[in-house]
């Protein structure tokens, strides 16, 4: 996992990973791995013996990647083969507690005062809370100084402390500082209020109908990878992601199971490089 302990893709893991080791047969360790903007983790899957027991997750930063950096050392599309996307979500705009905002409109006034002074934190260059930062910003018309960590935990952590004004997070993440009151929740990108938290607007509801992001965390194993063993490994995560103890613990916190195939994940993967991509590039690829 190329990212810290603590934030959203660790948590998927850290969840299914006991289940689908009961299916395989074989213990399933997490490895967390970070590095700038996931390269160093993704290439170590990438170079990895094929024979099906090393294997990455990653959200949508992958998918972004060729176009954050064009000389990556390996091909998203033939150096990683799809297992499956295990499950899919929305991010949550968040606020520091002192920020003088309690809704979207709020946040909008005070980047247009005095644009590029909100800070905003990422856990990766690239990744869902990233691409949510920037259409929030080409929706709304506004600057905000972006802020990248080694993880979303880092973040949330420095969010909490007052060292930086927003982030974006899956409510998973992150729920446990909002009932304390440690940060603020203001608007969410899902199409629909969360379950676990209906009294949380959309982006939608609040004014921007062009900032609805969900972002897909998936497994992959290295190019090369034998079909049958492909397989195996699909067959054991959608398994252990719609058993209903697993779903039911990944809706309430804010995630949508779903299990799909290496093929179904092969497609979905093609369609976020490319609609990703051009908001990178629009952005200027670096995204600020």
């Amino acid at each position: 996992m190329p990212f810290s302990a603590g934030g959203n893709t660790d948590a998927v893991a850290r969840i299914i990973a006991p289940r689908a080791a009961e299916r395989l047969g074989q213990p399933i360790v997490v490895e967390n791995r970070p590095s700038a903007s996931t390269v160093v983790g993704v290439e170590a899957v990438a170079r990895a013996r094929p024979d099906g027991y090393t294997l990455l997750i990653i959200d949508t930063t992958l998918p972004v990647l060729p176009t954050l950096n064009r000389q990556l050392p390996f091909d998203i599309f033939k150096d990683l083969m799809p297992i499956s996307f295990a499950v899919s979500g929305p991010t949550t705009l968040i606020v520091r507690n002192s920020l003088p905002a309690h809704s979207l409109q709020d946040v909008i006034a005070l980047a247009r005062a005095s644009p590029g002074r909100l800070t905003y934190a990422t856990g990766s260059v690239g990744g869902t809370a990233h691409l949510a930062g920037l259409l929030l910003q080409e929706a709304a018309g506004i600057k905000l100084t972006h802020v990248p960590y080694a993880g979303a935990g880092q973040a949330a952590n420095d969010l909490v402390g007052g060292h930086i004004d927003i982030t974006f997070s899956a409510i998973s993440a992150i729920q446990g500082l909002i009932e304390a009151g440690s940060v603020r929740a203001i608007a969410t990108t899902a199409e629909q209020r969360l379950p676990s938290m209906p009294d949380l607007p959309t982006f939608r509801e609040s004014g921007l109908p062009e900032v609805v992001v969900a972002a897909h965390w998936g497994f992959y194993a290295p190019g090369g990878t034998p079909p049958q063993i492909i397989q195996q490994l699909s067959a054991a995560f959608v398994a252990a992601v719609r058993e209903p103890a697993v779903s039911s613990d990944l809706e309430h916190r804010g995630y949508v199971a779903l299990g799909t195939t290496p093929e179904e994940q092969a497609r979905i993967l093609r369609e976020e490089f490319e609609k990703w991509g051009g908001v990178m590039r629009r952005a200027g690829a670096q995204g600020g």
